[in-house]
Formats: C-alpha cells, sequence, structure tokens
C-alpha cells in the first residue's frame, strides 16, 4: 500500500517554463528513494511539493491517504511530519550546539541516540560558528532527526563537502536509515552516491520522470543515454554485432570482458583509474571500452572481447 501518493502534479514557474509534472507516483512507507537529474531537472522542486513547502498549480500530494496540503495554513511553513533539509540550510550564529539541538521537551535518552547517530555529540560545546561545513550539515541533520520526522527529505546532503566530511554524511544517513522508520528521500547532484543506499532511484529529466527503477536497473539498464551518462562511463553498441537483439545496446565499460585467447580486437590504449584501468580496444566494427584489472593488458595486444548482460529487472 502507498504511503505517499502524488496525483496529476503540475508545477510551473512561468508560462516558458514548467518546474515539474508528474502523473502518479506512489512510495510504500519506509522506503528510500534517491532521486537523480541533472541541474534544473527538478529535484529540489520535487522535494518541495512533497514537504508543502511549495504548492503545486494543479494536482495533489497523500500522505496516508490524507493531503499535505490542508495543514499548510501555519506559521511554520510544510508539512509538521516532515522534516525538509535545503543544501542552503543556515544555523543560528552566537549560539553553541547543544542550546541550538537541545529542548525541554526532549529526553535525555533520545538526545544522546541522536547526537551519536549524527555524530555530532563531540561538538555539542563548540559555537556554530566555529564549525566545519560538514559539522554543520550533521548538527542541521540532528535537529531534524530529533523532531522524529515521518518523513525525511534531503536535498544535496553531500554537495560542498570534502571526502571526508562527505563519507562522515554517508554513513550518518546510512545509519539514520537503519535506526529510524522514516521514509527518506534523498537528490544527489552525484546519483553514484545513490546506488549503494536507494531501494528505488527517480530519474528526472527536464521536470518529468523518465524512469523508475532500482539502483541496478537504472545503472545497467537505462532506458536512455541521458539516463546512462548520469552514471558513468557508458557506450552505445549496435545489438546485432553483440548478441541476438536486433537494437542499440547501452553498455558499462565492467560489461565487456577481455581475454588473451581471442583475436576480436587490438588494445589502442590504457587509461589508469587506480583500482581498474579502461582497456580501449579496436575491433572490425567498433571501438570499445572494457574495464580490467591494473597491468592486465597494454597497447598493441590482441585480445578476445565477449559481452555479458544480464536481466536485473526480474
Amino acid at each position: 500500500m502507498s504511503f505517499l501518493k502524488l496525483q496529476n502534479i503540475q508545477k510551473s514557474y512561468s508560462q516558458e517554463r514548467k518546474a515539474f509534472a508528474c502523473p502518479s507516483l506512489e512510495i510504500s512507507k519506509g522506503k528510500k528513494i534517491g532521486i537523480a537529474g541533472e541541474t534544473g531537472s527538478g529535484k529540489s522542486t520535487l522535494l518541495k511539493i512533497i514537504a508543502g513547502l511549495e504548492k503545486p498549480d494543479e494536482g495533489e500530494v497523500l500522505m496516508d491517504s490524507k493531503s499535505v496540503y490542508p495543514k499548510l495554513d501555519r506559521l511554520i511553513p510544510g508539512h509538521p511530519e516532515m522534516a525538509y533539509l535545503s543544501q542552503s540550510f543556515e544555523l543560528p550564529k552566537f549560539i553553541k550546539v547543544i542550546e541550538y539541538l537541545k529542548t525541554n521537551s526532549i529526553e535525555e535518552e533520545r538526545f544522546d541516540q541522536v547526537t551519536n547517530l549524527c555524530r555530532v555529540k563531540q561538538l555539542l560545546y563548540k559555537d556554530t560558528r566555529a564549525l566545519s561545513g560538514g559539522e554543520r550539515q550533521r548538527v542541521a541533520l540532528a535537529k531534524v532527526i530529533l523532531k522524529e520526522p515521518v518523513v525525511l527529505l534531503l536535498d544535496e546532503p553531500y554537495s560542498n563537502l570534502d571526502p571526508h566530511h562527505e563519507r562522515i554524511i554517508k554513513e550518518v544517513i546510512r545509519d539514520i536509515s537503519k535506526e529510524t522508520d522514516a521514509t527518506i528521500l534523498v537528490a544527489s547532484h552525484d546519483p553514484t552516491d545513490l546506488l549503494p543506499w536507494a531501494d528505488e532511484v527517480l530519474i528526472l529529466k527536464d521536470g518529468e520522470i523518465v524512469q523508475i527503477g532500482t539502483p541496478k536497473e537504472v545503472y545497467y539498464q537505462p532506458v536512455s543515454e541521458y539516463t546512462a551518462g548520469l552514471f558513468g562511463d557508458f557506450q552505445k553498441l549496435d545489438g546485432s554485432k553483440w548478441s541476438s537483439l536486433m537494437q542499440d545496446l547501452i553498455v558499462r565499460p565492467e560489461q565487456l570482458k577481455l581475454n588473451n585467447h581471442g583475436k576480436t580486437g587490438e588494445v589502442k590504449a590504457v587509461y589508469f583509474h587506480g583500482n581498474h584501468e579502461l582497456v580501449e580496444v579496436k575491433t572490425d566494427n567498433e571501438t570499445i571500452q572494457a574495464r580490467s584489472a591494473p597491468g592486465t593488458f597494454k597497447k598493441g595486444d590482441k585480445v578476445g572481447v565477449s559481452l555479458k548482460l544480464t536481466d536485473y529487472s526480474k
């Protein structure tokens, strides 16, 4: 049964600019949903519409079969059971972290649990002005988690962070997903961040959802070159020359396997990527790139190439 439901949503900022349109979208309770798309594709607009921070021109958002919007006549914007954390959040200045987070209504045990979960326990007596970007992000996240939201909406939580703090915030979001029953939606500027975390991924383009699937489905079975490109290297191959399929194939480098036994093609270049290499091979039909362990092949090698496809929709 769907917990969140979007029906016939239409949102425009002008006659020329459609911000978001969605005939139907249903999300089950407790699901982890990733939202991917290029800049301007409608990721933030979708989150704000669900949160009740923006009302669509047409359509309805339902939570537990009740409209989100009747509850919007409040001094504080947004639905009281939803928490939306923007990428451009601000913390109050001239205040200690503990003063910002703690209220009389929060039990000590709950406060300890959340501050540990969000990795901010050691920051409680720091001034908010002394925090790094990653520390501010975790403090802001702790603030919304303390409110025990039923739905948590995170807009670009990994942006503008150095690798160390990005890794920590990913761990925090992973742990929050495990420790709470909240339905969580995360929009990311780097869709590969969503693959190890999400139950499902929504792909947005020009304000519309163009694909919904598991991480493996959107990665290995993208419906278009646009979707494929969001998740890294790919190539388009003539399916009739590689399989019985009479259509073009979108293939990841790791789906092409190289060996020293055949003579399908010749290695033209090898590109080092740390834990793997991209090997460029010229065949009779086309030039392909395959992933290989470092040091396995060198320029000039004669190699065999095979294709391994898996149907992840089953």
